[in-house]
């Protein structure tokens, strides 16, 4: 789910408070997401899983950095 603006049509990964326009109105939009690049971490630091992935990923117009 991607998160859009009423007001500018703003697209955010993440649920937000305040667009960067001002509004504080935001839907719910279902889009696509396409995974770009992704790293898997096999060596962690004590108290992490003992694997963590990284991707770069995209849906529609909005970019994101995801934690597996």
């Amino acid at each position: 789910m991607i998160h859009s603006c009423k007001s500018c049509g703003r697209e955010y990964f993440e649920p937000r408070g305040v667009c960067k326009c001002g509004s504080d109105e935001f839907e719910e939009v279902q889009r696509e997401v396409e995974r770009g690049i992704c790293v898997e971490l096999k060596v962690t630091p004590s108290g992490f899983p003992e694997r963590i992935t990284f991707c770069l990923s995209k849906a529609g117009k909005t970019n994101a950095f995801e934690v597996e």
